[in-house]
């Protein structure tokens, strides 16, 4: 037994500080790229979910070597009934099934601030989506509503709520924090749909983007990582059902993996373009000079990387980590400055161009990114198939206010590229 708590204790305390390196990493990520001002609302609820996390470590700690893991459950009747409320057991057995109810808690917030996060985040990275703000807005009501739902959960379960830590009379079994069945299918269930619900968010477009199958593949890999915590959701959930009797610490050990996992894949998507940073600078100088990429590069565009002409106002369909030529606040693309010069460079192209030619009908089709339909200027027109407008060049209607000069886009578009023959 001693081993096992030893090995435990080992397993606690390396995930809890893989996670507050993951954490530190995310922070200098965001940092760098947007600086202490860019900071957001999922930066400061993921900073209250690491204080969380570190709450429901100390409370397994506590069990393991304090309780012996011990709660009110796996007991006879016969033992409950001799069992002396003024031994060392009966202490141990009520103190563990209140860290165990703590520990429920302090599990569901966690789980429930980092769908905040991820909230927060699609919300940002869906900006100019028009399709995508309908499902943003419900994320913001149901994940709040599911919260309250595994909440009410936990203190309803057992009524009156010290029934949770009572030894005899015997409790009911949903007063048994360890192994409460209802509370811990139904936080399950709804921890499964709702992460469902996020990846429906980001996967879609990742799938119709217009990406190498290779960078597709990645991005794939950053925003299912649902389905791993969705794994550890069921055999978090099994374990306790199966071996909570033989092993009230069942509970603690499965809650503590899950939100490690939890936390590192919340966290992906803002590590990921540091990471990556370094990994190609470090490629670059092993390699004893420039590589063929722009090393400054801090990921990759969703879409084509031959965009000759971009608006300010057009906003990028999916993307990460921060501020971009699209005006998106999210972005798989290089850095903040390399971006501006690439607006303010494919802007002066595009004058320079309507200037020199002098006539619509003889420029060329150019590439958008993806979700922003290549124009040309014998373009101006009203697309109704794709719900919008796209208005092009001189001598073709424009929204009001507008002068005439560049290209205005007023809803998202299916990149294509046509070649004439």
């Amino acid at each position: 037994m001693e081993d096992a708590v030893r090995k435990f204790l080992r397993e606690l305390w390396f995930l809890q500080g893989t996670a507050y390196l993951i954490v530190i990493l995310r922070y200098v990520s965001r940092v760098r790229t947007v600086g202490l001002e860019g900071l957001s609302w999922d930066d400061i609820i993921m900073a209250f979910t690491t204080v969380v996390y570190t709450g429901e470590s100390v409370a397994a700690h506590i069990l393991v070597t304090s309780t012996d893991g011990l709660a009110n459950n796996g007991m006879t009747d016969q033992e409950r009934a001799a069992l002396n409320p003024n031994s060392e057991e009966y202490a141990k057995r009520v103190i563990g099934s209140k860290l165990h109810v703590a520990g429920l808690l302090l599990y569901a917030t966690i789980l429930w601030g980092l769908k905040a996060c991820w909230t927060l985040y699609y919300s940002r990275l869906t900006a100019g989506v028009h399709r995508m703000r309908r499902m943003i807005q419900v994320a913001y009501v149901l994940m709040p509503a599911t919260y309250i739902v595994c909440l009410l959960i936990a203190f309803l379960k057992c009524i009156p709520f010290e029934n949770q830590w009572q030894i005899y009379p015997p409790p009911r079994i949903n007063c048994q924090p360890a192994i409460s069945p209802l509370q811990t299918i139904v936080v399950m269930v709804l921890h499964l749909l709702t992460v469902l619900f996020l990846m429906a968010i980001p996967l879609p477009m990742v799938w119709k983007a217009n990406l190498p199958l290779r960078k597709k593949f990645m991005l794939f890999i950053m925003f299912s990582g649902g389905f791993l915590e969705m794994t550890f959701s069921i055999l978090r959930c099994t374990s306790i059902l199966m071996y909570g009797n033989t092993d009230p610490a069942q509970s603690a050990y499965w809650s503590l993996r899950e939100s490690f996992v939890s936390v590192t894949l919340t966290n992906m998507p803002m590590v990921y373009p540091l990471v990556k940073h370094y990994f190609e600078k470090g490629l670059s100088s092993l390699g004893g000079g420039k590589s063929g990429t722009n090393n400054a590069s801090n990921g990759y565009p969703l879409g084509t990387s031959n965009v000759k002409s971009r608006t300010h106002n057009s906003r990028h369909p999916l993307s990460i980590p921060d501020n971009t030529c699209w005006g998106s606040e999210e972005s798989i693309v290089g850095n903040a400055a390399d971006a501006k010069t690439t607006a303010t460079a494919s802007s002066s192209d595009e004058r320079q161009g309507r200037k020199s030619d002098g006539s619509d009908s003889e420029r060329r089709p150019q590439t958008g990114a993806a979700g922003f339909m290549s124009t040309t200027a014998n373009s101006g027109y009203k697309n109704n198939a794709h719900r919008g407008e796209v208005w092009v060049g001189k001598g073709r209607p424009l929204p009001p206010g507008h002068d005439g000069n560049g290209i205005v886009v007023t809803a998202e578009y299916t990149v294509t590229e046509h070649v004439g023959t």
